[in-house]
């Protein structure tokens, strides 16, 4: 059992990481690949070993990198700089300094990069569902739905699981809440990735998919073909209003401002972008004290027909400058 003792500044400071890079995701593959059980990542586990055969020296480091010991934790804090070089590793030194950095990156580019596109779109609807409950339910919502090991008894919020039992006070950092897809069976606490009392220790949960399918880790992008289509076939495929909605939010909008340009309830706006926001099509993501939605790069190309019919097509907006991404 893991305890993370949440203080008033904390609760104030929980924040949804805004982005999960492939290499972290790489990290957690880590367990994936060693769990012969996991019938999600069966026929990914299978292409990843059969190419892990190969005699070549990048794929020796990526198999050394699966027998750590301790798994994804332990490469987490070597990747990281939070490793204690007292608790002990496998061995066999892959965590020595200058290794597990380029073994990341090879496992990386062998196990995650080839669907990253689709597990990037789905994490990215994982994250906006999370600051829908934050923002509309509250955080006890939230911590509760995020992962049946998860508990939260007021002032601790309690995560069964693998490893040492351990209690953490963030002493007014915070906390960070990381859907992963890898990520397996429970949530883990990780130490920050820069080790200090003022900053936020992460909370990753996982985040499969439901109904569990396999094409998230299908080699092939997630890219409907573009061509030259009418707003009246938008329409009919999405409906006129989730249509306009899409188009409006070229700009990015708030549920108030995407309410006056539609002519619609902000009862309705909420409906629209969940279902809009459940196909990866938009993406909702806080501003200061803002809610606003944004077109994701899928929904984008479902729009790309229609750029010669009205104008130039859309820039994606940077992303705001206090956003939090691991």
């Amino acid at each position: 059992m893991q305890r993370i003792i949440l203080s008033a500044n904390d609760l104030a400071r929980v924040k949804i990481a805004e982005s999960i890079s492939p290499a972290v995701e790489a990290i957690f593959a880590v367990d994936a690949l060693r769990d012969a059980e996991g019938e999600y990542f069966r026929a990914w586990r299978g292409k990843v070993w059969r190419n892990m055969v190969r005699p070549d020296a990048r794929m020796e480091r990526v198999m050394r990198l699966t027998r750590v010991r301790g798994g994804s934790r332990e490469v987490w804090g070597a990747w990281s700089g939070s490793h204690d070089p007292e608790a002990g590793h496998s061995g066999d030194g892959v965590l020595a300094p200058g290794h597990v950095v380029p073994a990341v990156q090879d496992l990386c580019h062998l196990a995650v990069m080839p669907s990253w596109s689709r597990v990037r779109l789905h994490l990215d609807t994982i994250r906006a569902e999370c600051r829908e409950i934050m923002s509309g339910d509250g955080l006890q919502a939230l911590f509760e739905r995020l992962d049946p090991g998860i508990r939260w008894n007021a002032p601790v919020l309690e995560i069964e699981g693998h490893g040492q039992p351990q209690k953490l006070k963030p002493r007014g950092a915070g906390l960070v809440l990381l859907p992963s897809l890898f990520a397996q069976s429970t949530a883990i606490v990780l130490p920050a990735a820069v080790p200090g009392e003022e900053r936020a220790p992460v909370l990753v949960f996982p985040a499969l998919p439901y109904p569990v399918k396999g094409h998230l880790l299908d080699e092939e992008p997630i890219a409907p073909p573009v061509g030259r289509r009418s707003p009246e076939n938008l329409a009919a495929l999405l409906g006129r209003t989730r249509a306009a909605a899409l188009r409006a939010l070229r700009e990015d909008c708030t549920n108030g401002e995407l309410a006056e340009k539609l002519g619609v309830s902000t009862a309705a706006v909420s409906q629209h972008t969940a279902v809009l926001r459940g196909a990866g099509l938009i993406s909702t993501h806080r501003r200061s004290s803002r809610v606003v939605h944004t077109v994701t790069p899928l929904g984008h190309l479902l729009l790309g027909g229609e750029s010669t019919l009205r104008g130039p097509g859309p820039q994606i907006p940077p992303r705001a400058r206090h956003s939090t991404s691991v």
